[in-house]
């Protein structure tokens, strides 16, 4: 279980009433999309990812991104028990969806990018360290089902 500090935890919930969710899922999962090709392979019924124009303004994955934004919604809410919470979901995407665990972590990774990117000095290294602390244990359950 991750031990919270009141800081992180203030931080977090703070950053997420301030996030679009569409605006910064949909960002995220373009980028990786982009930085990342080998990742389309999941995205196979989106359409056209044949360049990153025609990915940044796809509405399929703009869509699927403020999905996963919605799924990290989930760990705000439940951040003493994010284990759990994510339980099924790492069975569908281990079982049922065949994602490379490494995956979780490097959309992580982009998410921090795009908030950073969005939020600019208000990002400060305490906020991004919770973030990145989060975000770790987000990844941390997702693959969990991998172990």
């Amino acid at each position: 279980m991750v031990e919270w500090t009141d800081a992180e935890r203030s931080a977090i919930t703070s950053l997420w009433g301030k996030l679009d969710v569409g605006e910064i899922g949909g960002q995220s999962l373009a980028r990786l999309l982009i930085v990342y090709p080998w990742t389309q392979r999941h995205f196979g019924s989106f359409g056209n990812l044949s360049n990153p124009a025609a990915i940044m303004s796809n509405p399929k994955v703009l869509a699927h991104g403020k999905v996963v934004m919605g799924g990290l919604e989930t760990a705000v809410k439940n951040m003493d028990n994010i284990k759990n919470a994510y339980a099924k979901l790492s069975v569908m995407h281990s079982e049922k969806l065949h994602v490379d665990p490494d995956n979780f972590r490097t959309l992580a990774e982009i998410i921090c990018v795009v908030v950073a990117a969005k939020f600019g000095t208000a990002f400060t290294p305490a906020v991004q360290e919770a973030l990145q602390k989060f975000l770790a244990t987000v990844v941390s359950a997702l693959g969990r089902q991998y172990h």
